[in-house]
């Protein structure tokens, strides 16, 4: 397996935890370390050779990848999220490993979690960091995050107890950004009142996962992922129930439509009026007839 290693005190004892592990189970030959260099910090050449000094003391083999990514789309941080994405499978398919361990903590998911909610989400939304997950849905490589249950406090006990250092990265300060402005003046004023909260908010987010999960299989049986959906079948699941299942319905069709939009077609799919009515949101066209409801998009893609 592969550890992603940034030298940050959260991958530090996942990796420390990982060899432990596999020298006790005879399995160290099996484990291997990467960094993902981005080259947006002067810094990171330093916590190279941080890693690869931590990495020979464990007796774990080290790797350096490089990435360049460019600001597009939704930005900076997203493009170097999915390049280290994509590094870190490349590194582990070129070892021959089966998982991708990440140190993510329940910290991550309470940040996250309040990111979302400020941006406005769904029960989606809700759901966070997967404690695993395929790194591709046809690929064999699983990526596993076994981390989520601790706190980075606890992480820091830890690597401490241990006499084992680590890199701060300073952008993580930086209060400018969403996540940054969280840890300051957010998240340690909800410890505060709730010491517990960020597990609880890993615990909301496997909820939420469970349920997107559920509404998935009963849209999949009942018909709501056809090309048309009855009306009869609205009004029999109920306003509520049906935007749900139409909402997951259209994720697996990899269509997307607002919350608003969704709700004005099941409004529309519920009343008793016959005549045909057309909803259009960028390249998504859904239309409500007597009979039931179709969407389609300009690519003639529906769910």
């Amino acid at each position: 397996m592969v550890v992603g290693l940034s030298g940050g005190v959260d991958s530090t004892a996942l990796l420390v935890l990982a060899a432990v592990i596999a020298q006790r189970e005879s399995t160290l030959a099996l484990l291997h370390a990467m960094y993902v260099h981005h080259h947006l910090r002067a810094e990171a050449d330093d916590e190279v050779i941080h890693c690869q000094n931590l990495c020979d003391a464990l007796g774990v083999p080290f790797t350096t990848t490089h990435v360049h990514p460019i600001a597009a789309g939704h930005g900076l941080a997203a493009a170097a999220r999915r390049l280290r994405h994509r590094a870190l499978i490349a590194g582990a398919q070129h070892v021959g490993a089966k998982f991708i361990l990440l140190g993510h903590h329940s910290d991550d998911v309470l940040e996250t979690l309040l990111m979302r909610l400020g941006r406005g989400i769904a029960l989606r939304g809700l759901s966070t960091i997967p404690w695993r997950r395929r790194a591709d849905p046809a690929s064999e490589i699983v990526i596993g995050r076994p981390l989520l249950c601790a706190s980075r406090a606890q992480l820091v006990q830890f690597c401490t107890a241990c006499g084992v250092t680590w890199r701060e990265d300073s952008s993580n300060a930086n209060v400018k950004s969403a996540r940054g402005f969280l840890r300051a003046t957010v998240v340690e004023e909800l410890r505060s009142r709730w010491p517990a909260i960020a597990q609880h908010a890993v615990h909301a987010s496997d909820a939420a996962r469970s349920g997107e999960w559920a509404l998935s299989q009963i849209a999949n049986r009942d018909g709501w992922c056809a090309q048309e959906i009855s009306r009869a079948q609205f009004r029999a699941r109920g306003a509520v129930l049906a935007f749900a299942l139409l909402t997951s319905a259209l994720r697996a069709g990899k269509v997307e439509l607002s919350p608003r939009m969704v709700r004005a077609v099941v409004d529309a799919a519920c009343d008793d009026e016959q005549r045909p009515r057309s909803f259009q949101e960028a390249s998504v066209v859904v239309t409500v007839n007597a009979r039931g409801v179709r969407v389609a998009t300009r690519e003639c893609r529906a769910p």
